[in-house]
Protein backbone atom coordinates (compact mmCIF):
# COMPACT_ATOMS: atom_id res chain seq x y z
CA UNK A 1 0.00 0.00 0.00
CA UNK A 2 1.33 3.42 -0.92
CA UNK A 3 2.03 5.84 1.91
CA UNK A 4 2.21 9.63 1.68
CA UNK A 5 3.62 11.54 4.61
CA UNK A 6 4.54 14.89 3.06
CA UNK A 7 2.07 17.73 2.66
CA UNK A 8 4.20 18.90 -0.27
CA UNK A 9 3.59 15.71 -2.24
CA UNK A 10 2.45 16.54 -5.80
CA UNK A 11 -0.50 14.14 -5.65
CA UNK A 12 -1.72 15.70 -2.42
CA UNK A 13 -1.41 19.17 -3.93
CA UNK A 14 -3.45 18.07 -6.94
CA UNK A 15 -6.16 16.49 -4.80
CA UNK A 16 -6.30 19.58 -2.60
CA UNK A 17 -7.13 21.68 -5.67
CA UNK A 18 -10.44 19.81 -5.96
CA UNK A 19 -11.71 22.20 -3.29
CA UNK A 20 -11.97 24.73 -6.13
CA UNK A 21 -14.85 24.52 -8.63
CA UNK A 22 -12.72 25.08 -11.73
CA UNK A 23 -10.49 22.13 -10.85
CA UNK A 24 -13.46 19.90 -10.07
CA UNK A 25 -14.87 20.65 -13.50
CA UNK A 26 -11.49 20.29 -15.17
CA UNK A 27 -10.75 16.91 -13.60
CA UNK A 28 -14.32 15.59 -13.43
CA UNK A 29 -13.74 14.74 -9.78
CA UNK A 30 -14.59 16.01 -6.31
CA UNK A 31 -13.39 15.32 -2.79
CA UNK A 32 -15.31 13.47 -0.10
CA UNK A 33 -14.41 13.66 3.57
CA UNK A 34 -15.55 11.57 6.52
CA UNK A 35 -16.27 7.91 7.12
CA UNK A 36 -20.05 8.28 6.99
CA UNK A 37 -20.18 9.73 3.46
CA UNK A 38 -17.41 7.46 2.18
CA UNK A 39 -19.27 4.42 3.47
CA UNK A 40 -22.36 5.66 1.58
CA UNK A 41 -20.48 5.87 -1.71
CA UNK A 42 -18.82 2.49 -1.20
CA UNK A 43 -22.20 0.85 -0.53
CA UNK A 44 -24.22 2.63 -3.20
CA UNK A 45 -21.82 3.67 -5.97
CA UNK A 46 -18.43 2.02 -5.47
CA UNK A 47 -17.67 2.52 -9.16
CA UNK A 48 -17.54 6.29 -8.55
CA UNK A 49 -14.56 6.00 -6.22
CA UNK A 50 -11.19 6.57 -7.85
CA UNK A 51 -8.96 6.90 -4.79
CA UNK A 52 -9.19 6.62 -1.02
CA UNK A 53 -6.79 8.35 1.36
CA UNK A 54 -6.92 7.43 5.01
CA UNK A 55 -5.07 7.53 8.29
CA UNK A 56 -4.32 4.01 9.63
CA UNK A 57 -7.28 4.07 12.05
CA UNK A 58 -9.80 3.44 9.24
CA UNK A 59 -8.01 0.63 7.40
CA UNK A 60 -9.86 -2.13 9.25
CA UNK A 61 -13.24 -0.48 8.57
CA UNK A 62 -12.42 -0.15 4.89
CA UNK A 63 -11.41 -3.73 4.14
CA UNK A 64 -14.94 -5.23 3.88
CA UNK A 65 -15.91 -2.60 1.28
CA UNK A 66 -12.82 -2.71 -0.89
CA UNK A 67 -13.69 -6.05 -2.52
CA UNK A 68 -16.36 -4.26 -4.56
CA UNK A 69 -14.22 -1.22 -5.22
CA UNK A 70 -11.31 -0.94 -7.64
CA UNK A 71 -10.08 2.41 -6.31
CA UNK A 72 -6.58 2.54 -4.87
CA UNK A 73 -6.00 3.17 -1.17
CA UNK A 74 -3.26 5.46 0.10
CA UNK A 75 -2.26 5.65 3.75
CA UNK A 76 -1.69 9.21 4.96
CA UNK A 77 -0.67 10.74 8.26
CA UNK A 78 -2.45 13.32 10.40
CA UNK A 79 -0.54 16.25 8.86
CA UNK A 80 -1.67 15.35 5.34
CA UNK A 81 -5.21 14.76 6.60
CA UNK A 82 -5.26 18.24 8.13
CA UNK A 83 -4.21 19.79 4.82
CA UNK A 84 -6.89 17.93 2.86
CA UNK A 85 -9.60 18.58 5.42
CA UNK A 86 -12.23 21.27 5.07
CA UNK A 87 -13.47 20.85 8.64
CA UNK A 88 -12.21 21.89 12.06
CA UNK A 89 -11.85 18.31 13.29
CA UNK A 90 -11.25 15.69 10.60
CA UNK A 91 -11.57 11.95 11.09
CA UNK A 92 -8.80 11.48 8.55
CA UNK A 93 -10.46 9.63 5.67
CA UNK A 94 -11.04 11.05 2.18
CA UNK A 95 -12.05 9.84 -1.25
CA UNK A 96 -11.66 11.22 -4.75
CA UNK A 97 -14.92 10.51 -6.57
CA UNK A 98 -16.12 11.04 -10.13
CA UNK A 99 -18.52 13.88 -10.73
CA UNK A 100 -21.81 12.27 -11.83
CA UNK A 101 -22.91 12.64 -15.43
CA UNK A 102 -26.30 13.98 -16.48
CA UNK A 103 -28.17 13.84 -19.78
CA UNK A 104 -31.69 13.78 -21.22
CA UNK A 105 -31.64 10.00 -20.84
CA UNK A 106 -31.28 10.46 -17.08
CA UNK A 107 -34.75 12.00 -17.03
CA UNK A 108 -36.28 9.17 -19.02
CA UNK A 109 -34.88 6.66 -16.54
CA UNK A 110 -36.74 8.39 -13.69
CA UNK A 111 -39.93 9.38 -15.46
CA UNK A 112 -42.38 8.39 -12.74
CA UNK A 113 -40.86 10.26 -9.80
CA UNK A 114 -40.81 13.96 -8.87
CA UNK A 115 -37.89 16.37 -9.15
CA UNK A 116 -36.76 19.34 -7.09
CA UNK A 117 -35.28 22.39 -8.87
CA UNK A 118 -33.14 24.92 -6.98
CA UNK A 119 -33.12 28.30 -8.72
CA UNK A 120 -30.21 30.52 -7.64
CA UNK A 121 -30.03 28.95 -4.16
CA UNK A 122 -26.75 30.11 -2.63
CA UNK A 123 -26.46 28.83 0.93
CA UNK A 124 -24.65 25.46 1.09
CA UNK A 125 -26.51 24.36 4.21
CA UNK A 126 -29.88 25.06 2.61
CA UNK A 127 -28.86 23.33 -0.61
CA UNK A 128 -27.56 20.20 1.11
CA UNK A 129 -30.56 20.02 3.42
CA UNK A 130 -32.95 20.17 0.47
CA UNK A 131 -31.08 17.35 -1.27
CA UNK A 132 -31.32 15.22 1.87
CA UNK A 133 -35.02 15.99 2.23
CA UNK A 134 -35.68 15.19 -1.43
CA UNK A 135 -33.90 11.87 -0.86
CA UNK A 136 -36.07 11.13 2.17
CA UNK A 137 -39.25 12.16 0.33
CA UNK A 138 -38.56 9.78 -2.57
CA UNK A 139 -37.66 12.30 -5.28
CA UNK A 140 -35.80 11.27 -8.42
CA UNK A 141 -33.29 14.05 -8.05
CA UNK A 142 -32.37 17.67 -7.44
CA UNK A 143 -31.43 20.02 -10.27
CA UNK A 144 -29.37 23.15 -9.54
CA UNK A 145 -29.67 26.11 -11.91
CA UNK A 146 -26.50 27.51 -13.48
CA UNK A 147 -26.53 30.44 -11.05
CA UNK A 148 -26.97 28.31 -7.93
CA UNK A 149 -24.17 27.15 -5.69
CA UNK A 150 -22.10 24.24 -7.02
CA UNK A 151 -23.70 21.06 -5.58
CA UNK A 152 -20.24 19.55 -5.18
CA UNK A 153 -18.88 22.42 -3.13
CA UNK A 154 -17.37 20.85 -0.01
CA UNK A 155 -19.90 22.50 2.32
CA UNK A 156 -22.85 21.29 0.22
CA UNK A 157 -21.36 17.80 0.05
CA UNK A 158 -21.00 17.76 3.83
CA UNK A 159 -24.60 18.90 4.26
CA UNK A 160 -25.94 16.29 1.80
CA UNK A 161 -24.52 13.54 4.07
CA UNK A 162 -24.29 11.02 1.23
CA UNK A 163 -27.75 11.58 -0.26
CA UNK A 164 -26.13 12.35 -3.63
CA UNK A 165 -25.51 8.61 -3.91
CA UNK A 166 -29.24 7.81 -3.56
CA UNK A 167 -30.71 10.19 -6.16
CA UNK A 168 -29.64 12.35 -9.11
CA UNK A 169 -27.86 15.60 -8.22
CA UNK A 170 -26.82 17.82 -11.11
CA UNK A 171 -26.22 21.41 -12.13
CA UNK A 172 -27.55 22.21 -15.61
CA UNK A 173 -26.50 25.03 -17.91
CA UNK A 174 -29.93 25.27 -19.57
CA UNK A 175 -32.71 25.00 -17.02
CA UNK A 176 -35.37 25.84 -19.62
CA UNK A 177 -34.36 22.77 -21.62
CA UNK A 178 -34.71 20.60 -18.52
CA UNK A 179 -38.17 22.01 -17.83
CA UNK A 180 -39.26 21.53 -21.44
CA UNK A 181 -38.10 17.90 -21.36
CA UNK A 182 -40.20 17.33 -18.25
CA UNK A 183 -43.21 19.06 -19.76
CA UNK A 184 -42.95 16.74 -22.75
CA UNK A 185 -43.16 13.84 -20.29
CA UNK A 186 -46.42 15.31 -18.94
CA UNK A 187 -44.87 16.60 -15.75
CA UNK A 188 -46.74 19.26 -13.83
CA UNK A 189 -44.47 22.21 -12.98
CA UNK A 190 -44.90 23.92 -9.61
CA UNK A 191 -43.25 27.19 -8.67
CA UNK A 192 -43.20 28.70 -5.18
CA UNK A 193 -44.01 32.28 -4.19
CA UNK A 194 -44.31 34.16 -0.90
CA UNK A 195 -47.61 35.58 -2.09
CA UNK A 196 -51.10 34.74 -0.87
CA UNK A 197 -52.36 35.37 -4.39
CA UNK A 198 -50.58 32.16 -5.42
CA UNK A 199 -52.19 28.74 -4.95
CA UNK A 200 -52.49 27.51 -1.38
CA UNK A 201 -50.68 24.14 -1.20
CA UNK A 202 -53.79 22.69 0.47
CA UNK A 203 -55.75 23.22 -2.76
CA UNK A 204 -53.46 21.02 -4.88
CA UNK A 205 -54.50 17.49 -5.80
CA UNK A 206 -52.27 14.96 -7.53
CA UNK A 207 -53.00 11.69 -9.32
CA UNK A 208 -49.35 10.60 -9.67
CA UNK A 209 -45.76 11.67 -9.02
CA UNK A 210 -45.16 13.37 -12.39
CA UNK A 211 -44.41 16.80 -11.04
CA UNK A 212 -41.47 19.00 -10.23
CA UNK A 213 -41.12 21.65 -7.56
CA UNK A 214 -39.04 24.81 -8.05
CA UNK A 215 -37.58 26.64 -5.04
CA UNK A 216 -36.05 30.10 -5.38
CA UNK A 217 -33.18 32.14 -4.01
CA UNK A 218 -33.09 32.79 -0.26
CA UNK A 219 -33.37 36.58 -0.59
CA UNK A 220 -35.24 37.09 -3.86
CA UNK A 221 -37.35 33.97 -4.25
CA UNK A 222 -38.16 32.28 -7.54
CA UNK A 223 -37.26 34.25 -10.68
CA UNK A 224 -40.17 35.87 -12.50
CA UNK A 225 -39.25 33.90 -15.62
CA UNK A 226 -39.66 30.56 -13.84
CA UNK A 227 -42.78 31.71 -12.03
CA UNK A 228 -44.31 32.46 -15.45
CA UNK A 229 -43.35 29.03 -16.79
CA UNK A 230 -44.96 27.20 -13.85
CA UNK A 231 -48.37 25.56 -14.21
CA UNK A 232 -49.12 26.66 -10.64
CA UNK A 233 -47.23 28.79 -8.15
CA UNK A 234 -47.67 27.52 -4.61
CA UNK A 235 -47.45 29.21 -1.26
CA UNK A 236 -47.48 28.01 2.32
CA UNK A 237 -49.91 29.91 4.55
CA UNK A 238 -48.33 31.71 7.51
CA UNK A 239 -50.46 31.29 10.64
CA UNK A 240 -48.24 33.28 12.98
CA UNK A 241 -46.30 36.53 12.73
CA UNK A 242 -43.17 35.37 10.86
CA UNK A 243 -42.75 37.03 7.49
CA UNK A 244 -41.61 33.85 5.74
CA UNK A 245 -40.01 30.44 6.18
CA UNK A 246 -36.43 29.42 5.53
CA UNK A 247 -36.27 27.98 1.98
CA UNK A 248 -35.11 24.55 3.15
CA UNK A 249 -37.93 24.32 5.70
CA UNK A 250 -40.48 25.46 3.11
CA UNK A 251 -39.17 22.92 0.60
CA UNK A 252 -39.47 20.12 3.17
CA UNK A 253 -43.09 20.97 3.98
CA UNK A 254 -44.02 21.29 0.30
CA UNK A 255 -42.30 18.08 -0.78
CA UNK A 256 -43.96 16.03 1.93
CA UNK A 257 -47.35 17.66 1.41
CA UNK A 258 -47.20 16.86 -2.29
CA UNK A 259 -45.87 13.35 -1.81
CA UNK A 260 -48.55 12.50 0.73
CA UNK A 261 -51.13 13.35 -1.92
CA UNK A 262 -49.44 11.43 -4.73
CA UNK A 263 -50.06 7.77 -5.51
CA UNK A 264 -46.80 6.25 -4.22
Amino acid sequence: MQKIESVKNDQIKKINKLKQKKYRQQEGQYLLEGWHVIKEVLVNRPEDVELILTVPDHLAELRPFLKANSGAVIEINERVATVLSDTVHTDGIFAVAQLPGFSDETLLNHENKPWLVLDQVQDPGNAGTMVRTADAAGFAGVIFSAGAIDPFNSKVVRSMQGSQFHLVVAQVADLNHFLEMQRQQNYRIFGTLVDNQATDIRQITLSDQRYLLMMGNEAHGLSSELATIADDNLYLPIFGQAESLNVAIAAAVLMYQLQMQADL
